[in-house]
């Protein structure tokens, strides 16, 4: 038997085959990786498409039921307005905490409490028809009820705190706004708040 062969295999068949079996364990691996990246992408995405629904249907949903003046006042970052509470008409303040990352609800003459929670801002502008057409001629930072304006609309925009594993920061996937502390992403979510028979 040639020295150079083992059990009728040739030492350069043998080191093709090791080369051939790394070549097919360095794909494996690759394809594993990229299954694990797409993995993580789409936790994230799923994740931001349910907490953005939510935070909207909630928000809307409790907002729905106005009574008296309606909405009295607001400013970027709460807005205070008047719902039904136990058969009366009440005050309602609904403002963001930066210290607890979300949002809280306080009714007059009560405490603040949590209302939507993983939010890391929240920025609200008012549609004003200051000419009595019922049409929006004003986007204003703030609004204050009074007789010579209405208010049709309430832009809320809301960024979102995502909770997000390492690895996918590590990808450095750039569609994504991560937290300068915290291991979370930033998601933006937008909607218009039409408020009902401002024109009645």
């Amino acid at each position: 038997m040639a020295s150079d062969s083992l059990y009728g295999f040739t030492l350069l068949e043998m080191v093709l085959s090791l080369a051939f079996a790394g070549l097919i364990m360095v794909a494996i691996m690759a394809s594993l990786v990229q299954f694990n990246e797409h993995k993580l992408l789409a936790q994230v995405v799923v994740k931001a498409q349910s907490q953005s629904q939510l935070a909207v249907a909630q928000l809307l949903n409790d907002w729905r039921h106005l009574c008296g003046a309606g909405v009295t006042h607001g400013n970027d970052q709460k807005i205070t307005l008047m719902r039904s509470y136990q058969g009366r008409c009440v005050h309602y303040e609904y403002a963001h905490n930066a210290r607890a990352h979300g949002l809280t609800r306080r009714r007059h003459g009560g405490r603040s409490s949590g209302f939507l929670a993983n939010i890391e801002a929240m920025d609200l502008s008012f549609g004003i028809d200051s000419d009595q057409d019922c049409q929006i001629d004003q986007w204003r930072p703030s609004y204050q009820i009074n007789g010579l304006v209405k208010l049709h609309q309430v832009r809320v925009s809301l960024q979102l705190r995502l909770g997000a594993s390492r690895q996918l920061r590590a990808l450095g996937k750039s569609q994504w706004e991560w937290h300068g502390e915290d291991e979370v992403v930033l998601h933006r979510v937008m909607f218009i708040w039409r408020l009902d028979h401002v024109c009645a």
